[in-house]
């Protein structure tokens, strides 16, 4: 029999398809592109309402694509109160939750044997893997869906991660993500010891390529996190943060419990800390009640943290959540918003990268072309492509910025700068 895997969503979600893979592999054979599979395994989102439909776009096409397939969806849509994908005949069961039994479960399967300890040894398609640390959150955000399908924060055991991230430094990943729901939250179980302790102890690995934070909540942070981010050579020096909006009326409707005065304290202490810092940001348009003073304090925020990246979402209703009853923003408000905010994007992204010409950087090479092309990620996650004859997919290069093409950088590989384990940043 064979499976296939489709993803949708976050740095979690495709972490546990990963894992969800590993299990099947253990007992199905992997179907390849443009092969059939007798089990198709949709990973799904819930974060927009753009997210639901493409989800359910794609278990329809899997039914269609692989007649008499079973089709299995698991993540969040599939879990969201009211959500019946078995009753709509969407899927054929749904992993309750995601954990090696509640999948063997959805199979109608044994599970395994309960006190093995599940985790990947790969990261199928990508050279930087990403390891989920914590799940859940114990917020509650007016307008977020997450707790309602993921419930409270649950963190996993420091050693249970060191053991996976072990694995696949040995594997040949220069490059560990630690992604949570609310990475923040973060604490082992047994010590209570939250993301501090728990990067000292990677950083500890021999041979260990660079680690990254997916993204921290911009509420106060663990003390000495900026530190580690800063003066430690393995770690990238870049923040992800997901602000949403700069207005304080609307983070207060929002339930953030941060304000706009935290972001930037946080940024101006980010780049004291550590100047040339890589940060890029969420932010939602339209949110109810939003007004052009309202985006304009948001648009303020952004120019003045220069977030070089930003994640735009236009705000869309989660069914059981508080915003969802408020009175919407008019869409075409809502779209001149969002095209205002992409070339603000734009803008702020031109200028940053235009001030790295003539410095260098260490890249993981995430993709190899014709001609000794090569993509990857530089430790401020800038996507950059260089000049590399000889340069291996996965490996860590220095390499040498010599300008810009659109939003990427362009640049040549220094020859004696291949290393297997990440200078800094």
């Amino acid at each position: 029999m064979r499976f296939s895997v489709v993803t949708f969503g976050c740095k979690v979600n495709q972490y546990e398809s990963q894992l969800m893979r590993e299990l099947l592999g253990e007992h199905y054979e992997e179907a390849g592109p443009g092969e059939k599979a007798d089990i198709v395994l949709v990973n799904t989102c819930s974060v927009t309402n753009k997210a639901d439909h493409q989800c359910r776009q794609a278990l329809r096409r899997a039914r269609k694509r692989n007649p008499g397939a079973m089709v299995v969806a698991a993540g969040c849509h599939a879990r969201r109160p009211g959500v019946d994908l078995v009753g709509e005949k969407l899927a054929d069961s749904v992993v309750a939750e995601p954990t090696p039994a509640a999948l063997f479960a959805a199979l109608n399967r044994v599970p395994p044997d309960s006190r093995r300890v599940a985790r990947i040894t790969g990261f199928t398609g990508h050279t930087r893997a990403f390891v989920k640390v914590q799940d859940g959150c114990d917020r509650r955000c007016s307008f977020c869906v997450v707790p309602l399908v993921r419930g409270a924060s649950v963190s996993r055991p420091m050693g249970e991660i060191v053991g996976e991230v072990r694995g696949l430094e040995a594997a040949g990943f220069s490059e560990i993500v630690l992604c949570g729901v609310r990475l923040n939250a973060y604490r082992d179980p047994g010590a209570g010891t939250g993301l501090v302790a728990l990067l000292e102890a990677l950083l500890g690995i021999p041979g260990l390529g660079r680690v990254r934070l997916s993204s921290l909540y911009p509420g106060r942070l663990e003390p000495g996190l900026l530190e580690i981010v800063a003066g430690h050579p393995k770690v990238c020096r870049h923040l992800h943060l997901p602000v949403q909006s700069g207005s304080d009326d609307i983070l207060k409707a929002m339930r953030r419990g941060y304000v706009s005065g935290d972001v930037r304290a946080l940024v101006r202490r980010a780049r004291r800390l550590c100047p040339g810092i890589g940060l890029t940001a969420d932010v939602i348009a339209g949110f109810p009640g939003e007004t052009e003073d309202d985006f304009r304090e948001t648009v303020g925020l952004i120019r003045e943290c220069g977030f070089h990246r930003l994640h735009l979402f236009p705000f869309s209703p989660r069914p059981g959540t508080p915003a969802a009853r408020l009175p919407a923003v008019p869409s075409g408000v809502v779209a001149s918003r969002m095209g205002r905010l992409r070339r603000l994007n734009e803008d702020i992204r031109d200028s940053v990268l235009g001030r790295l010409s003539g410095s260098e950087a260490w890249v993981v090479v995430e993709r190899k072309g014709p001609r000794g092309w090569c993509q990857g990620t530089t430790g401020e996650y800038h996507t950059i492509r260089f000049q590399g004859a000889g340069v291996r997919a996965g490996s860590v290069a220095r390499v040498k910025i010599t300008g810009t093409d659109g939003p990427v950088l362009t640049g040549t590989h220094v020859p004696d700068g291949a290393v297997t384990a990440a200078p800094p940043g």
